[in-house]
């Protein structure tokens, strides 16, 4: 009696930073999901900490907690907001207002998050949500099991338990997307040096030549420079595209989790009703029901643009490898011929021997990086991210529909 219709500071922590609370409702604003790790307090006076998951709603919001788990990210957290909270309550001692003390926290919040490589609190709940949640499911917290029955509330349980199935081989398929990225991210690292390699090949054309004015040397060394340019304007474009996977598969790995998250708290209330712990959770589980939806709606084009990017991403890969492999053939025929007829330096101070030897290690080498990424661009080609949203929205109909009919 004492909590229903009371504000939600009815349990606020007074070491908990507002600029937390600051950036959640910025988050919210923007239509957003938001993760917050929140430090609350008891009536009796002791702390607790929770990782709170909120989204909007048609007609509010539904928040949604569970037990921290992650131990790699959490203590960082606790040490920024004991940071933060310290100076809040400085500026607050100064003469600033409650709203200047959020906005004041809020930015230097952002800051410490930057420090952490995050650059926003989105960014930070799209990495933090999915450790959560697969920490949860390795403990084996997961829809429970209940025999059928004619209570309208196993309908229910049944259609949830389903749409977590369901959601099971995605969480393989993001896997194998992110280590695609990762591979892709690792190998990108090293563009730089294939880059000044394909660029000192092009120099070293216009700093040795043949001495026979006949020689096919000229011709051949357009061809390569023009090889070698378009290999590298494709190595950096593909460098500069490589974001766009990077993000797609950020926000398929957060929207898939909350998701689950959503179903599986459905689930724990139905299996609750089932056991006569809980009798009126008919409204939690119709809110749940309607952030599955709104989950669905993100979810699906994170998805299907996942997808995409995979397909086209196999396409740069072959292109990027093709155009590299492609130099290498009359590069050394240009070595070759020089060899034959004799190389010269048209630039003076320019070791002509020296320039050669370095060409010919090039070209007998050509760019060793092209088999890990003819490697990665297969794995591009058996990336599958897919979801049954016909399915999943019929199975959350059923859950709807059947709440609708409980009062009757």
């Amino acid at each position: 009696e004492e909590l229903v219709g009371s504000p939600h500071n009815i349990i606020r922590h007074d070491d908990m930073p507002a600029g937390a609370f600051q950036l959640m409702w910025d988050e919210l604003g923007q239509g957003r999901p938001s993760c917050v790790y929140v430090l609350n307090r008891a009536k009796d006076g002791l702390d607790y900490w929770v990782f709170a998951t909120i989204a909007p709603l048609a007609d509010g919001y539904l928040s949604v907690r569970v037990r921290p788990t992650n131990h790699a990210m959490f203590p960082p957290v606790k040490e920024i907001y004991a940071r933060v909270r310290a100076a809040e309550r400085a500026y607050a001692k100064e003469g600033h207002g409650r709203r200047e003390v959020a906005e004041h926290g809020a930015a230097l919040l952002t800051e410490e998050l930057a420090k952490l490589q995050y650059h926003d609190l989105h960014n930070f709940a799209r990495a933090a949500l999915p450790r959560e949640l697969a920490l949860l499911v390795v403990e084996g917290v997961r829809v429970p099991p209940r025999a059928e029955s004619d209570n309208p509330m196993s309908a229910v349980l049944q259609a949830v338990a389903a749409i977590e199935r369901d959601t099971d081989e995605l969480i393989y398929q993001l896997g194998e997307y992110q280590e695609l990225i990762n591979g892709l991210g690792s190998w990108a690292g090293g563009v730089r040096s294939v880059i000044d390699r394909a660029d000192r090949v092009g120099s070293l054309m216009g700093e040795v030549t043949s001495p026979d004015g006949e020689s096919s040397v000229p011709t051949v060394s357009e061809r390569v420079k023009e090889r070698g340019a378009q290999a590298v304007e494709a190595l950096r474009q593909l460098n500069s595209s490589l974001l766009a996977p990077y993000e797609a598969a950020s926000e398929g790995r957060f929207r898939r989790p909350m998701l689950r998250l959503h179903t599986l708290m459905a689930g724990l209330f139905a299996a609750a009703v089932l056991d006569g712990q809980e009798v009126e959770s008919a409204d939690a589980i119709g809110d749940l029901a309607e952030a599955m939806l709104s989950d669905l709606e993100e979810l699906v084009p994170s998805c299907q643009e996942a997808a995409n990017l995979a397909e086209r991403l196999e396409g740069d890969l072959r292109s990027v490898v093709s155009n590299l492999d492609r130099v290498k053939r009359p590069f050394q025929r240009w070595i070759r011929a020089l060899q034959d007829e004799g190389a010269q330096a048209l630039v003076e101070g320019v070791d002509a021997e020296a320039a050669l030897s370095e060409a010919v290690a090039v070209g007998e080498q050509g760019f060793p990086e092209t088999a890990s990424l003819a490697e990665l661009a297969a794995k591009a080609r058996g990336v599958v991210v897919t979801l049954d949203e016909p399915v999943i929205r019929q199975r959350v109909a059923t859950v709807r529909e059947t709440l609708s009919h409980l009062g009757e």
